[in-house]
């Protein structure tokens, strides 16, 4: 391949020759002549480092354009605000948007629509040429035009959709920005045509489960400060220390880090701990955890810390703690919540109602431990109640009015349908064809229309309306 002439088309070129262009990954090797083109021909010049998917458009194997894609911005307030995105999810599902950071047509001919045409050849290839390298598919390209000397026409002609402009601020170094004067049209462009619904699913498809980052460092959680200050005054009025030894880290602040930790959807006690690896040294002091030795650093409590508070203290005294902060604190509850259950460890079962929306938590019951009878109280004998259960005991003593709760199949039965029902809710849980007779009467009810009657001698299908279904 011969790419070292970049001025392609000596005189103007019929327009049938865009039918002919082609689009690849250059290869690690040929980077070095990609940065002197990108350096010589646009005017950001090149992208030295952390280069993770460069394309090259070539006609007859010449370059005639050149795109590098990258990671994808931290914060974009307009971005998020058209995906729909929680502060949770843009920090777990960013790896599905990736950034244009480079687009340069190559050589002094400018052939017309040639930059809209090598753009749209771009997008169509890049998810799979992503997949190749990175194991999934992005479902959201973004990319940045200035306002000040172009009118992003390739963007418009290529269906991209311009979502506002930027605030004049740059990323430098992890957690800092500056300003350097220059607000840029922020454009986005679906690589799926789901990819809003995917990006603000509940649950991200396995397809996809790649490219989540459940242990990114979070800078907004699932508390805010204040919030978190409020929960620990809460906390050390109405809980007692039980431990007699290593108490190096407040009660307070572990068990309000530990239900930060489960509110940001963390199932397991090695998931809690690493999670508190990730947290920024101000939100550490909001927890006041200790500082480290001749350090102002503050350090994060450790796995056997966070073990020993777990199997000394009553769940139950810390649900009702964590239940009566939240009814005192969050008012009414959300139009809509989901009601699940996880394990922390083997020690204890935890259910959950959390607003769809945010992902806050609004109500938390444990398992409680019970014997089969009273009289024998060997180890062997303790069973542990149920999701369902706890799931009866927060309905009860959680105010439902106007909420709808959502839950997976294990939820849908009479007990539970009843109690959101008598608690002024209403409830949407999933069926599976186990419960053979719920399921055959939805089946069939789904055959009409739930808004108008069923005809009896409904009109056939024509030949147009069969093929199109």
């Amino acid at each position: 391949m011969n790419s070292t002439n970049n001025d392609v088309f000596t005189s103007d070129p019929p327009v049938f020759l865009l039918k002919n262009l082609t689009v690849r990954v250059l290869e690690p090797h040929e980077y070095e002549l990609a940065g002197e083109l990108l350096n010589r021909e646009h005017y950001l010049g090149d992208v030295p480092r952390g280069r993770q998917l460069l394309q090259a458009v070539e006609y007859q194997g010449q370059w005639v354009a050149l795109l590098d894609w990258g990671p994808a911005s931290w914060k974009l307030a307009d971005r998020e605000e058209w995906i729909g995105w929680t502060a949770q999810q843009r920090a777990e599902r960013l790896g599905l948007v990736v950034l244009n950071r480079r687009f340069a047509i190559l050589g002094k001919t400018r052939m017309p629509n040639l930059a809209s045409k090598a753009l749209a050849l771009a997008l169509k290839a890049l998810p799979g040429q992503w997949e190749h390298l990175h194991g999934y598919k992005p479902l959201l390209a973004e990319t940045f035009s200035d306002i000040e000397q172009y009118e992003g026409t390739c963007y418009k002609a290529s269906n991209w959709v311009a979502c506002g402009q930027t605030k004049g601020f740059e990323r430098h170094r992890i957690d800092y920005y500056r300003k350097h004067g220059r607000p840029k049209k922020l454009w986005l462009k679906t690589l799926n045509r789901n990819a809003r619904r995917i990006l603000t699913a509940m649950d991200v498809p396995p397809a996809y489960r790649k490219a989540l980052n459940t242990d990114s460092p979070e800078r907004d959680l699932a508390l805010k400060k204040t919030q978190a200050e409020s929960l620990g005054d809460y906390l050390k009025e109405n809980l007692t220390d039980p431990r007699r030894a290593n108490r190096t880290f407040p009660c307070w602040s572990l068990l309000v880090f530990i239900a930060m930790a489960l509110f940001a959807g963390r199932d397991n006690l090695a998931a809690i701990h690493r999670y508190g690896r990730f947290l920024t040294q101000a939100q550490r002091t909001w927890l006041n955890f200790p500082r480290k030795k001749d350090s102002t650093h503050r350090k994060a409590p450790s796995y056997t810390a966070l073990r020993n508070l777990l199997i000394q203290i009553d769940p139950h005294e810390f649900a009702e703690c964590l239940n009566g902060w939240l009814q005192a604190n969050l008012g009414t509850l959300p139009r809509a919540l989901a009601v699940d259950g996880k394990w922390i460890r083997d020690r204890a079962l935890s259910l959950c109602l959390s607003d769809h929306e945010t992902g806050a938590p609004a109500a938390m019951g444990f398992a409680k431990e019970k014997t089969k009878n009273d009289e024998d109280q060997s180890k062997e004998d303790y069973k542990r109640e149920g999701e369902q259960s706890i799931a009866l005991r927060l309905y009860a003593t959680t105010n439902l009015e106007n909420a709808t709760i959502t839950g997976d199949a294990l939820n849908n039965n009479k007990p539970q349908a009843q109690a959101v029902l008598d608690g002024g809710g209403d409830f949407f849980f999933q069926l599976k064809d186990e419960n053979r007779h719920a399921y055959k009467a939805a089946v069939q009810k789904a055959k009409g229309t739930p808004l108008l009657p069923t005809p009896k001698n409904p009109t056939p299908l024509t030949d147009a309306s069969t093929s199109a279904g």
